[in-house]
């Protein structure tokens, strides 16, 4: 970087171990810093340091005035004055001017996109911590298109939310993750685990999302989701063991059932849990318990069809016996 420039543009930076770092700490003093180091490999360039000058004033509509003459008068998109214009875009408010002077800075010079991801960080961080949230999501949806896995520290769970709602279930996995793993303590923590289980769920990962349930009961076990997750969890136990059922496991699947018929708190769970034990046992001709366990689903007394088709199998199994 010349010395023109930096007694230009950058003239209220200071030198601290070698970089450049703004002079004060105001609240965009990150953002300003990603900015400066972005700038770092250009030479003098008169209508890039007006135009840095414009930016540092606080004047974006200004700094984006003089680039978007030079371009229409033909002068060279360099990436220094595209990334320039992207980050006053953004700051005068037109992101999708910004998204393209940002796309076009990427394709002229691909070693750019970490400065754009970090510079959309820093930017969406800021947002989010001033209570926009909305802002803030957009701006990290832009961020990891530059820079894919951009991680967002504490927000990472936000970031997840982003992919859960574009069902991108393998990317909100790693923010949820993430998340889980680096912010342990945080209030969230309890909520990102059933998010987390549930987008292995619907990932096809169901084994996965069984162990991040029983981490959730125990390290949760007094949460106000303790209940959904004993819910989720047991509805999967059960879906495992029927799974195993149709694929001829029938001896894996009735360890898990006896559990479930001892355990679940779900009387939908119980009830199916004892009938699926009752076809086991008469499957391998065991009547008596089979006879025992469709008893346990009559006795229960939540009604339904599972009920009625446990009374028939009694019916038939007790008709068997006198034949004989």
């Amino acid at each position: 970087m010349t010395g023109a420039f930096i007694n230009g543009p950058v003239s209220r930076a200071r030198r601290a171990g070698g970089m450049l770092v703004p002079r004060g700490r105001g609240r965009r003093a990150a953002a300003a810093a990603l900015l400066v180091l972005a700038l770092a490999s250009c030479g003098a360039d008169p209508v890039l340091e007006r135009a840095q000058r414009e930016y540092d004033a606080g004047k974006y509509r200004d700094a984006v005035a003089i680039i978007r003459l030079h371009f229409k008068k033909d002068g060279e998109k360099t990436p220094e004055l595209l990334f320039l214009a992207g980050a006053a875009y953004l700051r005068s408010g037109s992101e999708a001017d910004a998204q393209s002077a940002f796309d076009q800075c990427r394709t002229a010079d691909p070693s750019r996109a970490a400065a754009i991801a970090d510079f959309l960080r820093s930017e969406a961080m800021e947002s989010i911590n001033g209570g926009d949230a909305a802002r803030g999501k957009r701006l990290m949806s832009l961020a990891v298109l530059h820079r894919p896995g951009t991680d967002f520290g504490k927000q990472n769970l936000l970031a997840a939310e982003i992919f859960l709602e574009r069902r991108d279930f393998p990317s909100a996995i790693m923010y949820l993750e993430r998340f889980v793993r680096d912010e342990p303590d945080d209030p969230r923590a309890a909520e990102a685990l059933i998010e987390l289980a549930a987008a292995y769920q619907k990932n096809g990962a169901s084994g996965r999302a069984i162990e991040v349930y029983r981490t959730f009961q125990l390290r949760f076990p007094r949460s106000r989701l303790a209940s959904d997750a004993v819910w989720e969890l047991e509805t999967l136990l059960l879906r495992d063991a029927e799974e195993r059922v149709a694929e001829g496991g029938n001896e894996e699947a009735e360890a898990m059932l006896v559990d479930l018929a001892a355990t679940a708190a779900s009387p939908i769970v119980k009830d199916r849990s004892n009938f699926l034990l009752g076809e086991i046992c008469e499957a391998r001709g065991d009547a008596r318990d089979a006879v025992r366990y469709y008893r346990a689903v009559v006795d229960a007394g939540t009604g339904g069809r599972l009920v009625d088709r446990a009374k028939e199998r009694i019916e038939k199994l007790d008709a068997s016996k006198r034949r004989r």
